[in-house]
């Protein structure tokens, strides 16, 4: 298997046109801050990985499109076997997986290096955001396609901001009026995104969204409202928290039934 690609396989046999969305769901982290013996994305909950709640609700919206796993590597396999899992046998989505790199700005420009040319609109997610709804994707992709702009779902900051030193010193209080929590899916014009990553000089000062990317490189950015549910696992802190919203959406499919 090549260390530059994986495999790329179309796992929907019937015609259907040209994709124009491409997400590309990032899944390469190491997690060291979350001291797992997995990859995060690879992480379980319920026995279920995370980029598998990632792949479904990707593979769920109503378009033909095509999505790009960004994996560790010694993860190919096993991201294939779940895709094999999770789509449906006549599913409008494509699905190839690719090799991540080292930081994450490099295992977003390879996703988007993967993606077809029909593309033009770009979805990237964290595969450890693994409860983002499709609604979620749904109001990015709208905004991007209304603005022609970037696009980032966003909450606001609740909680008082302090300023302190490295010694935990409070120097002074934040205003929080102007500040925001920012989370993905993010969404771009693929040109946009594409030029942004292929211009900037990261490696010096990696960049922490891919909003970031395209604001250094010139490019605009709005924010449409984010939701809780979209949560990051960074830390075993984390986790009760996305056991939550997984209980939440099983007693929603069971109330639904």
């Amino acid at each position: 298997m090549s260390s530059s690609a994986f495999v790329s396989g179309a796992y929907d046999a019937a015609p259907h046109p040209l994709a124009e969305i491409g997400v590309v769901l990032v899944g390469a982290g190491r997690g060291e801050r979350l001291g797992a013996d997995a990859p995060k994305a690879f992480v379980e909950l319920h026995g279920r990985p995370l980029i598998e709640f990632g792949i479904g609700v990707v593979t769920s919206l109503p378009h033909a499109g095509h999505l790009v796993l960004v994996v560790p590597e010694d993860r190919a396999a096993q991201a294939l076997d779940i895709v094999d899992a999770v789509l449906p046998e006549r599913s409008r989505w494509e699905v190839s997986v690719v090799p991540g790199g080292r930081e994450r700005h490099e295992s977003v420009r390879f996703g988007i290096a993967a993606l077809p040319a029909s593309i033009d609109t770009v979805l990237v997610h964290d595969a450890a955001r693994p409860f983002a709804s499709a609604e979620l994707f749904e109001r990015v992709l709208a905004e991007v396609h209304r603005t022609g702009d970037g696009v980032v779902p966003a909450l606001r900051v609740a909680d008082t901001l302090k300023r302190v030193d490295i010694d935990g010193l409070v120097h002074e209080t934040v205003d929080r009026a102007p500040l925001v929590g920012v989370q993905t899916p993010q969404g771009f014009p693929r040109e946009l995104l594409a030029a942004a990553y292929d211009d900037a000089e990261l490696a010096a000062r990696p960049p922490t969204d891919d909003a970031e990317v395209v604001q250094r490189a010139g490019g605009r950015v709005r924010t449409v409202t984010g939701e809780l549910r979209a949560h990051k696992l960074t830390t075993p802190d984390d986790l009760p928290v996305l056991e939550y919203f997984l209980a939440a959406n099983a007693a929603g499919l069971e109330a639904a039934q």
